[in-house]
């Protein structure tokens, strides 16, 4: 995924080509956990200036995140699952923008994915 350029004081971090068999679809086939790639970017201030993990927004709160919401529940649409994982990520204090985007890989004997992009960024985070 893209990372767009960041006003200054921000960073991004980013959890690439997570994958995970998830409970996600509308059709019958598709309500067993299927193969899922995910990309997750949050955009972020530092929280201090130390070299501890205490001073950033830890990668693994991307991942844990995504694990526990996929773990809850079944998810019809990946717009969902895109939402859902957004408002959840965007809840953290230092994080001021998230971008996912989601495939299904098995999907389709003829294409390598199919998938959805979204994005909720505050105002001021991307440069202009």
């Amino acid at each position: 995924m893209q990372i767009p350029p960041l006003s200054d004081g921000y960073y991004a971090v980013f959890l690439e080509d997570f994958r995970r068999n998830i409970r996600l679809g509308v059709t019958e086939e598709e309500r067993v956990a299927q193969p899922v790639r995910m990309d997750i970017v949050a955009f972020v201030k530092r929280l201090g200036l130390t070299d501890g993990i205490e001073s950033v927004v830890d990668y693994r709160h991307l991942r844990d995140a995504a694990i526990a919401l996929t773990d809850a529940q079944h998810f019809g649409l990946q717009e969902t699952l895109c939402e859902s994982l957004i408002g959840q990520l965007h809840e953290h204090p230092a994080i001021a923008g998230v971008m996912i985007e989601t495939r299904k890989v098995a999907i389709f004997d003829d294409a390598g994915a199919a998938g959805c992009h979204m994005a909720a960024i505050d105002d001021g985070v991307l440069a202009r």
